[in-house]
């Protein structure tokens, strides 16, 4: 991939990014592994809620947007990602590749990055590996993943917060539709691939109807997926600034109610994720699908309006 080159479909710019390894320690202590692996610096998926827009700050850009516009691929680095590796193995900590940006984006169908980062994997046995995506490509990697899956502790973690496509082009415009997402879930599953669907984040207002997750389990769990995993929408800055502004234009309605739900704060606490952590909860035990939600910190209690 050149270090210029364009993806026409939705102006995406990639250039070439060295780095010393794929493999980096998280220090986050909310998060349930201890090492993280990017195989890319930025996310065509264009998602709306993306919380990993402030990365880019990191390279002196400012503007959040230019997150999903300019795509940095990561080059080098295999040799010290191999010792790294071997080293998680050892202490028997857990490697999540696609924490802040997805593993499978338009742009890893030609670099590839993220498929020579699995050949490196299949090759050690006792490693626990977590890969998070909405990209159709995983599918591509059948072959590795079943390889690493024989050798290793393996989940691949679908996320789909919809079942309504219109809503989805709208807060994901460059991510599959749900239909493409459920199937993929299903031909993993059939292949022997531990999957669990991430229903991360629910959206005040936006995706936390009962009738739509309740159709969307449903769904999933026809997929013969048994796990899913959830948490609600937490916005921080500048993720925060660029998602309101969205809002404003396309769900006018709830702006005030945002402003108001997260003023102040990043994550939303009380009555409202107490709701959803119910709901979800009545509605896994209905579909037969085990899980569990990421728990926020604690913050100060409120009495939050239910969003309707």
């Amino acid at each position: 991939m050149g270090k210029d080159d364009v993806r026409a479909r939705g102006g995406v710019r990639y250039r070439e990014l060295e780095t010393r390894s794929h493999v980096n320690r998280c220090s986050s202590p909310r998060m349930p592994f201890g090492f993280t692996s990017n195989p890319f610096r930025g996310c065509a998926m264009a998602c709306r809620y993306c919380y990993a827009a402030y990365t880019h700050e990191f390279m002196g850009i400012t503007t959040p947007e230019a997150f999903h516009s300019l795509v940095y691929v990561k080059t080098g680095g295999w040799e010290q990602t191999a010792r790294q590796m071997a080293s998680v193995v050892r202490q028997g900590e857990t490697i999540a590749l696609g924490t802040a940006t997805d593993p499978y984006q338009p742009g890893e169908a030609q670099a590839k990055v993220t498929r020579r980062f699995l050949e490196l994997a299949a090759q050690y046995r006792g490693l626990s590996l977590g890969i998070t995506t909405k990209g159709a490509l995983v599918l591509r990697d059948v072959d590795v993943l079943q390889r690493i899956a024989r050798r290793s502790e393996l989940s691949v973690h679908v996320s789909l917060i919809s079942p309504h496509a219109d809503l989805l082009r709208e807060l994901e415009p460059w991510a599959p539709p749900p239909e493409v997402r459920l199937d993929v879930m299903r031909r993993l599953t059939e292949a022997g691939i531990e999957v669990w669907h991430n229903l991360a984040p629910v959206l005040p207002g936006l995706t936390d109807r009962e009738s739509d997750l309740d159709d969307l389990l449903a769904r999933v769990a026809a997929t013969g997926v048994r796990r899913v995993m959830h948490n609600v929408l937490f916005l921080r800055s500048p993720t925060k600034e660029k998602y309101l502004r969205w809002l404003a234009q396309a769900y006018p309605r709830f702006l005030p109610a945002y402003e108001r739900a997260y003023a102040g704060r990043v994550y939303l606490s009380g009555r409202y994720r107490d709701h959803v952590r119910e709901m979800v909860g009545r509605l896994r035990r209905k579909h037969g699908l085990d899980g569990h939600s990421y728990d926020e910190p604690k913050a100060p209690a409120e009495q939050m309006a239910l969003w309707s």
